[in-house]
């Protein structure tokens, strides 16, 4: 959890969003295979992500491709439960709840790997890691946090266009929606000054406004 000072009140906002966390738990005990003894979900929690983990892969007639898509329940009982209890909405829409909350909050989707064990993974934002080194950018062989490689990079600029790419340079994959809650500008004003920055060749979308990310141009 970090805290950021809006106006004069302290706002405390978790890294990863605590509905997505819940939904993943939720899933994980709703669909985890409990024929198999002597292991159990486990949250583990890495550097860089947040893998939680469920014993069994998919059930029987799920497959990745149709994963969001198609609701397959491995225990009736136990999902029937949390529903009555409030703890999900309609079944099957869990795993696109996820991705939409991990994105506006301007951190990349999760990924889902059913190999034995089926793992939920939500990756972290650099800036937020344990390790001292996590978070930098090697410009030339020297490491820089953002922050510096914006200030090396850049002069001149506005104050939001500053804080505009030291957010790209944290998070390439940060949204608008997300970079405006952030400086606390409005999406519109986020977007002029993108312009501007594409203009002076500081910066660049590689791929589409949906699944593609930021870069920060440094030469």
């Amino acid at each position: 959890m970090r805290s950021v000072i809006r106006g004069v009140n302290r706002e405390d906002i978790y890294e990863i969003p605590l509905e997505v966390l819940r939904e993943a738990l939720v899933n994980a005990l709703m669909h985890r295979d409990y024929s198999i003894a002597g292991t159990q979900i486990s949250v583990e929690v890495y550097d860089d992500r947040v893998e939680i983990a469920n014993p069994g892969g998919l059930p029987k007639g799920l497959s990745l491709k149709n994963l969001g898509k198609v609701s397959v329940r491995r225990n009736e009982l136990i999902a029937d439960l949390f529903f009555r209890l409030h703890k999900v909405e309609r079944i099957g829409m869990g795993i696109p709840k996820m991705k939409e909350a991990m994105v506006a909050a301007g951190l990349r989707e999760p990924t889902f790997s059913p190999d034995g064990f089926f793992r939920a993974i939500f990756y972290r934002l650099s800036e937020f890691a344990l390790k001292e080194d996590m978070g930098k950018k090697t410009v030339k062989g020297w490491a820089v946090s953002p922050r510096g490689l914006v200030e090396r990079l850049v002069e001149g600029l506005v104050e939001n266009q500053k804080k505009i790419l030291i957010l790209v340079a944290h998070n390439p994959y940060i949204s608008k929606k997300a970079m405006s809650k952030e400086i606390g500008i409005s999406t519109t004003a986020i977007d002029k000054n993108l312009i501007a920055l594409k203009q002076k060749g500081l910066l660049r979308r590689i791929g589409p406004d949906k699944g593609g990310h930021w870069e920060v141009i440094e030469e």
